[in-house]
């Protein structure tokens, strides 16, 4: 074989793979999206089903409430709904033993690669110390994706951007008020659910609040609950985490 067959050869071998590694990303890409289309049309629905709007006869102030009974049905996991950064964020959250199944399953638990708004394994219950919940970013601002706002000039001088909302499974709605935001790189400490003392609480509480990129003047001791969203800070593989602490509050201030 001469070296131009050779060289022929070889051409055509990196040719080929370069087809075949482009068709292998386009097809991920295209499964990806089709991911995210289901997902956010089966949000969606979800809303439409189950959320309803009443007014409450004495203040005459809309109420949420939440068809439990209804999320139960399809997926027993479910603990609460949150709602935040004007219903940008507007989602059931589950809970089960471990922080990966929900990575890449939807609330009816068929495989998705956006995944759910689900519940730090640890946690036992809503009324822990430190409640954690975690979500995909997606580009697309769903799920946690919306949290890249709270990094935009302005977005705290709105009053209700300050406030988070948790429904719980009694139609209670537990309102938490934000503290302290910032990136970091991924890691344990700010996910901690379970605290030995009060003490090494405090210090929790201490090193969340210095973290933070604005100061909130929001006092916080160890009587209070807090509620931390985390979600990817960068495209996919970042070692970094976008986070929220925010603590439970009778009202909005």
């Amino acid at each position: 074989m001469n070296m131009n067959k050779i060289k022929l050869k070889k051409k055509n071998i990196v040719l080929i793979l370069l087809v075949i590694i482009f068709v292998f990303s386009t097809s991920k890409i295209i499964l990806f999206y089709a991911d995210l289309n289901k997902n956010n049309k089966n949000s969606k629905d979800l809303i439409d089903q189950v959320l309803k709007i009443d007014i409450d006869e004495e203040t005459k102030e809309e109420v949420v409430k939440i068809d439990f009974d209804n999320l139960l049905s399809i997926n027993g996991d479910t603990i609460g709904w949150i709602k935040y950064n004007q219903d940008k964020v507007n989602y059931p959250i589950v809970h089960t033993k471990d922080n990966s199944y929900y990575l890449k399953r939807a609330f009816d638990k068929s495989y998705n690669q956006v995944g759910s708004i689900f519940m730090d394994y640890r946690n036992t219950s809503l009324n822990d110390r430190n409640v954690v919940l975690f979500g995909h970013a997606m580009t697309d601002g769903t799920m946690f994706g919306s949290l890249s706002d709270l990094f935009k000039d302005g977005f705290f001088d709105t009053k209700e951007n300050n406030y988070i909302q948790i429904i719980n499974k009694d139609n209670d709605v537990l309102t938490y008020q934000v503290f302290s935001y910032y990136i970091i790189e991924k890691e344990e400490y700010y996910i901690t659910t379970s605290f030995n003392s009060d003490s090494d609480f405090n210090k929790f509480i201490d090193t969340i609040t210095r973290r933070s990129y604005k100061n909130f003047d929001v006092e916080v001791n160890t009587s209070d609950k807090i509620l931390t969203l985390s979600t990817c800070s960068g495209t996919g593989g970042t070692s970094k985490r976008k986070v929220v602490h925010a603590k439970r509050v009778e009202n909005l201030e």
